[in-house]
């Protein structure tokens, strides 16, 4: 009986939810003489790169706490710290350096040990970080070369069409697009997995 009734309150919870949409409401503020730029088909968004160093700063900060901490314990911690903390380091030196209109996709940030096959900069850490501005207000937004004052955002089950057992419901997630007109062309497209 306690199966059922689980089943059933998955099963109503995630089907009543199945799509939502939202606006973003984007900065109005005059961009800084400073500005890095994310572009991504018909989309351009201006980040500070002042900004931008002080947030890398503050994360190699961080990871440099976790190698004082992990220095005579775990080699291989100490190395996976190590190496985020260098890349960080790299990030927030280019962007200290930079010039106006500088490119974001080319700064290279992820965690781990040096691999060569993510050593090619359109960082997913940037993106999150540029996801986040754009959400807050913080970023200037430009579409098709027309600055932008709001996006919208869109929500959707997706489980392959089928809710038929546990396995079905569990893995399954929302797939989320942020966009200007149409979602088929998007700035962020975001995919949760719910499962386990």
């Amino acid at each position: 009986m306690k199966l059922l009734f689980i089943h059933f309150c998955l099963l109503f919870t995630l089907s009543a939810h199945s799509q939502s949409e939202w606006v973003i409401e984007l900065s109005t503020k005059i961009p800084e003489p400073r500005m890095g730029v994310w572009a991504k088909g018909d989309y351009s968004v201006l980040v500070s790169l002042d900004s931008l160093s002080v947030h890398f700063r503050r994360c190699q900060h961080g990871l440099k706490r976790s190698i004082d901490y992990y220095v005579d314990q775990d080699s291989n911690l100490l190395n996976y710290f190590t190496a985020t903390a260098q890349r960080y380091g790299v990030a927030a030196t280019l962007t200290e350096n930079a010039k106006n209109g500088f490119d974001l996709q080319s700064l290279i940030i992820y965690e781990g040990v040096d691999d060569s096959r993510r050593n090619t900069g359109n960082s997913w850490i940037v993106q999150s970080y540029v996801k986040q501005l754009v959400e807050q207000g913080k970023a200037p937004v430009f579409y098709k070369g027309q600055r932008i004052f709001s996006l919208c955002g869109i929500s959707e089950w997706s489980n392959g069409g089928s809710e038929d057992n546990f396995r079905d419901i569990l893995n399954s997630g929302y797939e989320k697009w942020v966009f200007y007109d149409q979602p088929d062309n998007c700035l962020f497209y975001d995919y949760h997995h719910l499962g386990w």
